[in-house]
């Protein structure tokens, strides 16, 4: 991945990027081949809470279910670009057509844009979620956070999909 910002600061660079579950859908020649649970990945957002959502991975070749949350802290609008926050979370595996997915959420802190840290950043996981496929198009979020800046704090998110439903998603 290669990249040049036009905010004045100057920052370009690249970054090597290695796949972290299994291909699902490429092909070297023909159509690539569709599936029902693939069909779910994509981004997801809650139309109340704009600039906010999920990129979610259902990946059956892998058995995980694999997202990114980007979200605020509490109160955060005032920080600015401080007060954005960035989580992941994963199954520890999932049943091939299954619809509703537990999920462990993490919390990365410690690490710099684009530079290798001494000591590297941490990962620790700060509560737990449920990912439940409503439809092609609607995807719900229950979470409960357990430790880190956002303990105690639960709720669920109803989010649709950002784009076009993708060939083969299945309910």
């Amino acid at each position: 991945f290669s990249y040049t910002f036009s905010d004045g600061t100057g920052r370009a660079g690249s970054v090597p990027l290695t796949r972290l579950t299994q291909n699902v859908t490429c092909a070297t020649s023909g159509a690539p081949p569709t599936n029902a649970d693939f069909g779910f990945s994509g981004n997801w957002y809650d139309q109340a809470t704009a600039g906010q959502g999920l990129v979610i991975e259902l990946n059956p070749a892998s058995r995980v279910l694999f997202l990114t949350w980007y979200t605020y802290a509490p109160g955060g609008q005032a920080s600015g670009a401080a007060g954005q926050r960035w989580f992941t979370a994963q199954s520890d595996g999932y049943a091939t057509g299954a619809r509703t997915v537990p999920v462990t959420i993490y919390q990365t802190t410690g690490g710099l844009f684009n530079q290798p840290t001494t000591p590297k950043p941490q990962s620790v996981a700060v509560g737990t979620g449920t990912v439940t496929f409503t439809s092609c198009t609607a995807v719900s979020f229950a979470y409960n956070f357990t430790g880190g800046g956002f303990a105690g704090r639960a709720g669920t998110q109803a989010l649709v999909r950002v784009g076009p439903t993708p060939p083969g998603c299945g309910p």
